[in-house]
């Protein structure tokens, strides 16, 4: 994975960077609650220079699924 993104997931979820992994997700990373998601949507937004669609945001169910989205975006 981009290790930008992995920065801002852990920076912005408050974890060790060497756990985040594609199938991190809110069921299995400590503190990734609803208020967490609401707050990696603006950081990975900043990060990144994107504004996601609301299908994006519904489908960002795992690390992986953001990166996918991020790679798709870039082109």
């Amino acid at each position: 994975m981009d290790p930008r993104l992995v920065r801002v997931i852990a920076e912005t979820l408050g974890v060790d960077p060497a756990t985040i992994h594609e199938k991190s997700s809110p069921a299995n990373v400590p503190g990734w609650d609803s208020l967490a998601s609401l707050n990696l949507l603006a950081a990975l937004e900043k990060a990144f220079g994107v504004s996601f669609t609301m299908e994006e945001t519904l489908a960002m169910e795992d690390a992986g699924a953001i990166a996918r989205i991020l790679a798709a975006r870039q082109g």
